[in-house]
Order: structure tokens, then C-alpha cells, then sequence
């Protein structure tokens, strides 16, 4: 990507502490873990700090969805409505992204960290694609965003409700099923693009040149694609990504163009399409 601004610069001061808090916990369990050896034959128990660290991380994520499902709840039908909603999950995104980050480390071996760290990805997967229904100009492109941000919601949901059974530690503190209802969100979505009239060549003056085609993707080779936007260095790295995680909805990327890592949500298919930061579009074939 050419600029953006560092993602940090606007970040408010009590998602800035919650980051603190949060990181301190999840570095004391690990630092506590190393030193008692990794968890050994521990029967599948966490220790007192490791678990001190996933409750850290239960909460936090509780606490953005939580703020996150308060906008969603009170958004009208209007375009202003939704562009504020947009902004408003934006910190929640970010708080989200801040647990998956401190988790990844501590989630190599399967358990407690593992499944809370799926499940994580599933919410910000969730919170993208809400962002995405809100800016879409079209009914179509609002109705694919809902539909796969329900779906998204549905697993993180079913996720974290298997954790609170096997886990009673983290009953009452992981986000509840009811944070992710985004049937007011559908309703607002259809509505304000239901209102858009459809371009018509009938309002077309006689004689007027015809509109200029959409812009064609630049090509950067070995099936990659790019708009006008985006680098190529950052397109390879994003396809890298995108493969690595198996096909994840949703993945973050450094551009080394920039200097900055971005988010970015994919949707499978002939292209995968990946979109996110500063209006970058990837095509991979």
C-alpha cells in the first residue's frame, strides 16, 4: 500500500490500557510457564497464572463485543448510522487483534489457548465483515457481508460456549451468543441500500459519451492482482499469508512498502479476493 497512517495514532486511552492490562497477564502466565518447564503431565489443568492469562484474554474479548453489540443495537437506518457504527467497532477490532496476537504464541499445542484463540479470529472475523455490511452500496454487497457475518458469529458463539463447558473458569467471562445478533444491523443494511436508485442509461443525456469502464486490476504476475491502491510486494505477501492460515477469512499482513501490517478479510473463490487497510484490493488465481 502506498500511506496510511500507523494504526496506533488514534487509538482512544482505555483500549490502550486494556492492552496493557492484557499483555501483562498473558507475558506473567507464559513467563510462568517456561520457568515450571512448559506444563508437563499437567492432565490437561492450567496452572493458577496460565490461567490468570486466559481469563485476562476472555475478558478483554468479552469487553469488545460487548461495546461492539451496544452500537450494533442502536443503529438506524440511515447512511450517517451505519458510517458510525463503522468507526464505533473499529477499537473492538483492535482490541480483538491484540488478544489473537498475545494468544498465538501460547497456542502451538491444542487446549484452552488454542480453542479461545479460534474463536477470537471468528469474532474479528464477525466484526469485519459487520464493517463491511455498513459501507456496502449496494444490496447485494450488504446482504453477502451479513450473510458471512452471521455465519462467523454462529462459530465464535458456538465456540465460546463450548469453552465455558469444559472450562467453568471462563463461564461469565467470555462474550455471549447474544453479542453477536445482527439481525437489527440486516434490517438497517437493506433498508438504506434499498432506497439507492439503480444508474440508468435512461438518465443519459442524447449525445453524452458513455461512462468509462471500471478500472482494470494491474497485473504483478504469477496470477497475482492489484488495484490502484495496493503494492505488489504487499499482494505477494498477502497471498503467502492467505495460504499459510489454510484459507482464514481473515488475516494480517506487512507491507513492506509501508512499513505496517494491515487486516485483511478474503473471500474464497476463482480469484480469492482479499481486501482491507486503506482500500487495498488483492486478486490471487
Amino acid at each position: 500500500m502506498r500511506t496510511t497512517a500507523p494504526r496506533n495514532a488514534t487509538t482512544p486511552p482505555q483500549l490502550r490500557r486494556v492492552r496493557l492490562q492484557l499483555a501483562g497477564a498473558l507475558t506473567s502466565g507464559a513467563l510462568i510457564l517456561v520457568a515450571c518447564g512448559g506444563g508437563g503431565e499437567s492432565g490437561g489443568n492450567d496452572t493458577p497464572q496460565s490461567s490468570k492469562a486466559v481469563r485476562a484474554a476472555a475478558l478483554s474479548l468479552q469487553q469488545a463485543m460487548d461495546s461492539s453489540a451496544r452500537s450494533i443495537d442502536a443503529v438506524r437506518s440511515t447512511r450517517d448510522s451505519l458510517e458510525r457504527l463503522a468507526a464505533s467497532v473499529g477499537p473492538a477490532i483492535a482490541q480483538t487483534s491484540d488478544v489473537i496476537g498475545l494468544l498465538t504464541p501460547q497456542a502451538a499445542d491444542a487446549g484452552t489457548e488454542r480453542s479461545l484463540l479460534t474463536a477470537a479470529r471468528d469474532q474479528r472475523s464477525f466484526l469485519q465483515f459487520t464493517v463491511d455490511a455498513t459501507r456496502s452500496r449496494s444490496r447485494r454487497a450488504a446482504s453477502s457481508g451479513i450473510s458471512r457475518a452471521r455465519s462467523a458469529g454462529r462459530r465464535a458463539s458456538e465456540a465460546y460456549s463450548d469453552l465455558a463447558q469444559q472450562n467453568t473458569e471462563l463461564a461469565g467471562l467470555l462474550p455471549a451468543s447474544t453479542t453477536f445478533n445482527s439481525g437489527r444491523l440486516r434490517d438497517a443494511v437493506q433498508t438504506v441500500n434499498r432506497r439507492r436508485k439503480p444508474s440508468s442509461s435512461k438518465n443519459t443525456p442524447p449525445g453524452a459519451p458513455p461512462p468509462p469502464p471500471p478500472a482494470t486490476p494491474s497485473g504483478c504476475g504469477d496470477g497475482l492482482s492489484v488495484n490502484s491502491v495496493t503494492s505488489c510486494p504487499f499482494a505477494r505477501n498477502v497471498r503467502e499469508a492467505y495460504q499459510n492460515s489454510g484459507g482464514d477469512s481473515a488475516i494480517e499482513v506487512f507491507s513492506p512498502v509501508t512499513g505496517t501490517s494491515y487486516t485483511m478479510s478474503c473471500t474464497s473463490g476463482v480469484p480469492v479476493v482479499c481486501r482491507g487497510g486503506n482500500g487495498a484490493v488483492v486478486y490471487i488465481r
